[in-house]
């Protein structure tokens, strides 16, 4: 059996998101000219995913919302925020991309693939029930996780978000909800988009405690990461025992890219999709998935998503040690005691 199965449509590439924005075609452009020159396409299985129905959406978005959208792409298109702009077929290509990312998750969650990478646009984590922004329009994510909870019954999903920006998206879906554990490593929101996704901010009602965000200053890089997983995520997910877990991710925290200080590498990258894939394989069967979201430095998102799936196609990725910042260790600390109420965090 084919062991990864990478989701794809070029239909992806018609998105237009507005002058001069840098989340564009060449990004998934760049993506598959890397993972078809270093030889991946020969190793997995391209998969052409179907939209999602408004019923799939409205899971997640209000009907109000998606009514908007829809209304919007049929008068020509629009802004709908400073830097998201809508045209008239972003209804249906952003339909598409969360479709992409639920057929990800479908053919992990039934075994039909061991794991999988949705090389989808455009992004999600920050659509909100509501509102669109930040170049997304859909929570494709959201839409993913929702759909196995209710197609297959699923009562625990772990997203990790690594994305240079707090999923402030996901957060305000799965805010009150402990079926979902939403993870979220990014820049620190003081003075960085989207000024949200403080370490204070761990849910609400029942879903108190099954929200995580963990803000990180400029310059931290792969040590750092690291060490959060070690020390933070991954005793977090045995505590939480998922069946199924996702990975957004977003490259834009790569040293390269200009949209952040974040300093990470494709090693650090593929050295944590091999973490996630072994805590996958301990608590959940391996059930895991990847999700692309950010990532703006064309040869920096190309690099690093080689690495991811490198990584999920069982070729080893180049350890990498966790040696935090001492902010980072002091925000993990933090995190560990005001997270002990809910979760019985241990190595």
């Amino acid at each position: 059996m084919t062991k990864t199965a990478l989701i794809y449509h070029d239909d992806y590439l018609k998105h237009e998101a507005g002058p001069g924005n840098p989340e564009r075609r060449e990004r998934l452009i760049s993506i598959m000219d890397y993972l078809r020159n270093g030889g991946i396409f020969e190793r997995v299985e391209i998969l052409n995913p179907s939209s999602c129905s408004d019923k799939d959406l409205l899971r997640v978005h209000r009907r109000e919302y998606v009514e908007f959208i829809r209304d919007i792409c049929a008068k020509g298109g629009g802004p709908i925020d400073a830097d998201t702009f809508v045209r008239a077929d972003t209804y249906n290509i952003a339909r598409l991309a969360a479709g992409g990312v639920m057929l990800a998750g479908d053919v992990v969650a039934r075994g039909e693939f061991e794991n999988s990478f949705a090389l989808v646009r455009p992004p999600g984590h920050h659509a909100t029930r509501d509102r669109g922004m930040g170049f997304c329009y859909f929570n494709n994510v959201a839409v993913m996780a929702r759909y196995l909870q209710e197609s297959m019954g699923l009562k625990r999903i772990l997203i990790l978000d690594w994305d240079a920006h707090a999923a402030n998206g996901t957060m305000d879906i799965f805010y009150d909800d402990p079926s979902v554990l939403n993870i979220s490593i990014h820049q620190d929101p003081v003075s960085f988009y989207p000024g949200t996704g403080f370490a204070e901010q761990l849910g609400e009602g029942e879903g108190k405690g099954y929200t995580v965000n963990v803000p990180m200053r400029p310059g931290a890089g792969n040590s750092d990461y690291i060490y959060v997983l070690d020390e933070l995520v991954i005793p977090l997910a045995r505590s939480y025992r998922p069946e199924f877990i996702a990975i957004s991710a977003g490259f834009d925290s790569h040293r390269d890219d200009f949209i952040s200080g974040l300093q990470l590498t494709e090693k650090g990258y593929g050295f944590m999709t091999e973490m996630m894939l072994s805590l996958a394989e301990e608590l959940c069967s391996g059930k895991l998935m990847v999700e692309l979201e950010g990532g703006y430095n064309l040869e920096g998102i190309a690099c690093s998503s080689y690495a991811v799936m490198n990584s999920l196609i069982g070729i080893p990725a180049e350890k990498v040690d966790g040696n935090a910042l001492g902010s980072v260790s002091a925000v993990v600390e933090q995190l560990k005691k005001s997270l002990s109420e809910y979760h019985s965090i241990r190595r």
